[in-house]
């Protein structure tokens, strides 16, 4: 038997209200779940679809934040038990993930990562040609347009250096293309080193957009940013002014909105979480997640070009879930879900944790006063 369904939240109810009784209601439901359960769990579709309608189940729950991760875990246990839930236990480990650390505006971040597309951005490129509008709204729409390419923190614009004329290649790259110089702010070294970011593929326009923030952001008073920043709202709520939901939306855009959504149009184009932490300043991938709350699984929704880290920052990125799933390798457990199995031969870095493997066995084999083998 073979059965097409359409999964919809405004389908109606088959039967009217209150016509089923509790033992036919339950009849009903045991025919389901004896005759489909497993079949309908099979597909992907499905599993995606359970872990949307449990992440609002949860939401509305008044279970302690503990007891509701209980349940993701329980959940997500059973798939990677199985050989067929590959999606539901990556939902799952991400659900878990939410539920440790909580992102505010989840949702909010997810509707901006739309809005924000080609097509608006060709509505903020127009107001902020138009002359008839005050010079500091189209300052501030410049400023976020150029930090949806760049992603910079609006506090590193003032220390950003553009370096277009006969760039020198970057120490891992084959060949020069120009790039820009930024101090990281927001760094626990007490004498940092400063960020270099790629500029690969971005025209003369672009370039010179660069160049024209730079220049009027480089002495700019704290006030004269918040200034910056309300008026590039407000001209963002005139692009969103015939619409009612996206004029609240827009009410929540200031500049780490354009920081994050490069992040979301980084990790749209398959860029590794490494290389977009390198790209933001970050030193680990940890901080990735409070950036990247749009929707990272569709395709890209803006052609702009995106500055990247050369090669070299790329391989100096931590990635601490990455180090957890080798301890717990080197422990006997399990791989981390998402994360390779370093027991494979194909796995990458698969000869570096046997290795350590290795290693440990002969420090435990020396201090078991056992010979080695």
């Amino acid at each position: 038997m073979q059965i097409l369904l359409t999964l919809s939240d405004s389908q109606q109810s088959i039967f009217p209200e209150e016509s089923l009784t509790p033992r036919a209601k339950g009849l009903l439901e045991r025919y389901i779940k004896e005759r489909f359960f497993d079949a309908l769990l099979y597909q992907t579709e499905i599993q995606k679809d359970f872990a949307n309608w449990l992440e609002a189940d949860l939401e509305q729950s008044t279970a302690s934040n503990k007891t509701k991760r209980g349940v993701i875990r329980q959940l997500r246990s059973a798939a990677e038990a199985s050989p067929f839930a590959d999606t539901l236990a990556e939902e799952m480990d991400r659900l878990n993930f939410d539920a440790r650390n909580n992102v505010p505006n989840k949702k909010i971040n997810f509707e901006l990562s739309h809005m924000i597309d080609t097509a608006f951005l060709n509505q903020m490129a127009a107001l902020a040609q138009d002359s008839e509008n005050p010079m500091i709204e189209r300052k501030g729409l410049m400023l976020f347009a150029a930090t949806l390419m760049v992603g910079l923190r609006t506090s590193e614009w003032q220390t950003a250096e553009l370096v277009k004329d006969n760039p020198t290649i970057q120490p891992g790259e084959n060949r020069p293309c120009p790039y820009l110089v930024v101090q990281t702010a927001k760094t626990r070294k007490s004498d940092p080193e400063p960020r270099v970011l790629m500029l690969d593929g971005f025209d003369e326009g672009a370039l010179q957009m660069i160049q024209t923030c730079i220049d009027f952001m480089r002495d700019i008073s704290k006030g004269y940013v918040s200034q910056l920043v309300s008026r590039m709202r407000v001209g963002i709520l005139k692009i969103c002014a015939g619409d009612a939901h996206l004029f609240e939306l827009a009410k929540h855009v200031d500049m780490r909105t354009a920081r994050k959504i490069y992040t979301v149009e980084c990790r749209r184009e398959r860029r590794s979480p490494e290389a977009v932490a390198a790209a933001l300043g970050h030193t680990t991938t940890n901080n990735l997640r409070w950036y990247a709350q749009g929707d990272i699984k569709c395709a890209r929704k803006t052609n702009i070009p995106l500055a990247r880290a050369p090669e070299q920052a790329v391989a100096g990125i931590r990635d601490p879930l990455a180090e957890l799933n080798e301890r717990k390798m080197l422990d006997g457990q399990k791989p981390i879900n998402g994360y390779p199995d370093l027991t494979d031969p194909g796995a990458p870095g698969h000869q570096s944790f046997m290795d350590r493997l290795t290693s440990a066995a002969n420090t435990l084999n020396d201090e078991s006063g056992k010979p080695r083998e």
